[in-house]
């Protein structure tokens, strides 16, 4: 009986921080820009070219150039910064509101500058 506690305890606090309406917003914007990355990419696939421009930080060249299906990689990593960020703020909300409501905002940032990075990289290719 001790272990449904603890399990009950948890999700309560999980739904605590899901009911705040500022934290529920920002996880909506944060995955609407990913499904929109990935419809956009799904969308456009087919009219891509063999190689993409992905890496600008690199010299001009070959060296900034990757195979098309690599753009999949901005939409995922924020799927990763999204599960990350998220599940660490539910577990330092009831210790710091502040961080943790900082680790959502991140991700959603970091979601939308992928969202516009993708779509950049898709008007500069087609």
């Amino acid at each position: 009986m001790k272990i449904f506690k603890n399990i009950s305890l948890r999700l309560s606090v999980l739904g605590r921080f899901w009911q705040e309406k500022i934290n529920y917003t920002i996880l909506r914007w944060n995955l609407l820009f990913i499904i929109a990355s990935i419809l956009l990419l799904f969308f456009v696939f087919n009219d891509l070219p063999p190689q993409a421009p992905l890496y600008y930080s690199l010299p001009w060249g070959a060296d900034r150039l990757v195979s098309s299906p690599t753009l999949f990689i901005l939409p995922s990593f924020s799927i990763v910064v999204l599960v990350l960020n998220n599940s660490i703020a539910q577990v330092l909300s009831s210790s710091s509101t502040l961080l943790s409501r900082l680790l959502v905002i991140v991700s959603l940032v970091f979601s939308l500058l992928s969202f516009i990075s993708l779509l950049q990289i898709i008007l500069l290719v087609t």
